[in-house]
């Protein structure tokens, strides 16, 4: 239920989606929030009632929270590139974070596509066109691969203009990678105080070598299987 004119993104843009969005939810005997952030935003952008909103956060696997595992000095983030998240997920900021920070590898996982979702190669060629070459583009990869730069990495780094949640971030952490977010909408709340929150460029380099210097960084696992496939099976169960 995102409505960001600076970005021009969300479902609730222009006047002919916002009133069938509305439409739609009017309709509706529950509406599921995904974060408190974005049930602000159903009520703010789409006038549905606040009794009628239920909370129940986004899941991940179970990670098992494998703590003795080597951790690099890797700065991470996963989404898929494309002309429309490229502002939206922040990749123009992690591209300038990585220009300041020569000496430090970062890495970026995801799918190269068009605004349809269809693979395209055509937004990756501009971004490796800006990119330092300190920044490697892996692309699409398998769970198992994902998994290990979860593990190996020291740094998640999440520099989005909005997120309603924020799926890689829960999943980085419960790798035991710091995360380092924007105070945008869902991520601090996601976060808590498990991670980093930012506001300026100068903020995010001074945290990133930061995070860089200790050796590991225990998240708690209690925080994290508040985000668990049973918590969200049962919250489901409950309003069936």
């Amino acid at each position: 239920m995102a409505n960001e004119p600076v970005i021009k993104y969300g479902a609730m843009q222009g006047k002919s989606r916002a009133r069938f969005g509305k439409w739609l939810l009017s309709r509706a005997h529950i509406v599921i929030a995904v974060s408190k952030s974005n049930k602000r935003e159903i009520i703010k952008n789409a006038c549905v009632s606040i009794n009628k909103i239920k909370l129940i956060y986004n899941a991940i696997p179970d990670s098992k929270n494998l703590q003795n595992i080597a951790k690099k000095n890797i700065v991470l983030t996963v989404g898929e590139i494309n002309k429309e998240t490229f502002k939206r997920k922040g990749l123009d900021r992690f591209i300038a974070v990585a220009k300041r920070m020569p000496n430090v590898q970062f890495i970026h996982i995801g799918k190269w596509t068009n605004n349809k979702g269809i693979p395209c190669e055509t937004m990756i060629r501009y971004v490796k066109k800006i990119s330092s070459p300190n920044i490697q583009y892996l692309g699409y990869v398998n769970t198992e691969v994902l998994r290990q730069y979860y593990l190996e990495s020291k740094v998640y780094l999440q520099l989005s203009r909005h997120e309603a949640f924020g799926i890689s971030v829960v999943e980085a952490m419960s790798y035991n990678c710091t995360p380092i977010v924007t105070n945008s909408y869902a991520l601090p709340e996601i976060v808590k105080l498990n991670g980093i929150v930012v506001k300026s460029l100068t903020d995010i380099i001074h945290n990133i070598k930061s995070v860089l210097l200790l050796e590991s960084n225990i998240i708690s696992y209690a925080f994290i299987s508040k985000y668990s496939v049973r918590k969200r099976r049962d919250s489901f169960k409950k309003i069936i």
